[in-house]
């Protein structure tokens, strides 16, 4: 594999150790990587991305990564290829990283809404307890981060799968659709299959309704289902049209909506 760039002699002020990390492992990287910090050595060994060794002055295992994550200065350099003859350890960059920052004081969370996981892959080779399973489950069924932090070992855990980058915020995207009349669909407003599996994808829920909002600010909410090659037009059947007083051809802004 070739070495990249930035892998050569470089300034952690301008480079997450915990970045840095984890683009070694996931790339399955073997070799040494070495810090030169103002008070020693920190140096890792890594094997197909796995941690053999790890060390920083007296401090051996996750500790050396912790004092590390404490006072993250110096200049790093990665030695391709290299390992090491004693190594002892055999666990993931990822594992390592979730035992070291929690020895670390909890920082506040970046934001309390929904999250969507990143890499379920990276997610799932990760050991959890069942306790962290559920929240896990919590996580991807779409409930607000805020909502699920309401203790320290919970609060630890999502602070941590955002520092690894596991977790980023769903976004729930509007759509500007045109008012279309159809009279081949009752009860329901339809809208471009493409947009509602976005949204479905987006809130890892299955959306029964959405919320239309016209021109002069008017909100109303309509149940709605997906159709096809519709583009941007908001399918309304007469008695939608009649109940929510869109008119046809006016445009509007649609999103999927919390509540029916």
């Amino acid at each position: 594999m070739a070495p990249l760039p930035m892998l050569n002699t470089t300034n952690l002020e301008t480079f997450d150790p915990i970045e840095l990390l984890s683009l070694l492992g996931g790339q399955g990287r073997t070799g040494a990587l070495r810090v030169e910090h103002p008070e020693g050595t920190f140096q890792v060994w890594l094997e197909r991305g796995h941690v053999r060794h790890l060390r920083f002055g007296p401090e051996l295992g996750a500790a050396a990564l912790v004092r590390l994550l404490r006072d993250p200065r110096g200049r790093f350099h990665f030695d391709e290829g290299l390992t090491h003859p004693g190594a002892r350890l055999d666990v993931g960059v990822d594992e390592l990283i979730v035992e070291a920052l929690g020895a670390l004081p909890i920082p506040e969370l970046e934001f309390g809404g929904p999250a969507r996981v990143t890499s379920p892959e990276r997610v799932a080779a990760m050991r959890w307890s069942l306790p962290e399973q559920s929240l896990l489950r919590q996580i991807e069924a779409g409930r607000p981060l805020a909502e699920l932090a309401g203790d320290a070992p919970a609060r630890r855990l999502i602070a941590t799968l955002l520092r690894l980058g596991l977790l980023a915020r769903r976004e729930t995207r509007l759509a500007r659709l045109t008012v279309t009349l159809t009279r081949e669909v009752h009860g329901t407003a339809v809208v471009d299959g493409t947009i509602w599996d976005r949204w479905r994808e987006g809130s890892a829920r299955h959306v029964s309704h959405i919320a239309v909002r016209d021109a002069a600010g008017q909100v109303v909410t309509l149940p709605v289902r997906g159709g096809a090659n519709l583009g941007v037009r908001l399918l309304l059947p007469p008695e939608l049209l009649l109940r929510s007083r869109l008119r046809a051809g006016e445009s509007v802004l649609v999103r999927p909506a919390e509540r029916g």
